[in-house]
């Protein structure tokens, strides 16, 4: 549950369009879900200003594809997937509106473009073998609302 989010629920409550034990009850059930696999923590946004990122590399497409669901139908956009091998990308998709960044390994789901940021990060390497690990970086600033420029092969 994002900040807005919340402050929507008080108004709620205030209104008197919801009662304080149901408004409770909403935000009881909204930081963790266990799935048995995977614990998703709802509230991590609202903590860290970032959802929960999901590291692909150690789980299957249907754990994957579980989570994403579950954090779809709690709202959440920008949901990163990193450490995405193309194999699994190709298998998300069939299911899942998933853009896939083959360099970064990076597969992100129900992406909101915006510019949060009032400053610029600079992504910068000395070589070429540099640009995935870099690229990694560079997404996921992006996708958390950062302007950034790249600066590959400098050294």
């Amino acid at each position: 549950m994002k900040e807005k989010e919340i402050i929507q629920l008080l108004e709620q409550v205030k209104k008197g369009e919801i009662t304080p034990k149901d408004a409770m009850l909403q935000l009881k059930l909204e930081p963790f879900e266990e799935l048995g696999y995977a614990k998703i923590d709802h509230h991590r946004g609202l903590r860290q200003g970032i959802s929960e990122v999901i590291y692909g590399s150690g789980k299957t497409v249907e754990q994957i594809e579980g989570i994403v669901k579950r954090m779809l139908d709690r709202g959440e956009y920008n949901i990163l997937i990193t450490r995405l091998s193309k194999e699994k990308a190709d298998n998300l998709q069939k299911n899942i509106n998933l853009k896939y960044d083959l360099v970064s390994q990076i597969g992100i789901v129900n992406r909101k473009a915006e510019i949060t940021a009032s400053t610029k990060i600079v992504v910068a390497t000395g070589g070429t073998s540099d640009i995935p690990i870099a690229e990694e970086a560079a997404v996921t600033a992006e996708v958390l609302g950062n302007y950034v420029e790249r600066l590959y092969d400098v050294g």
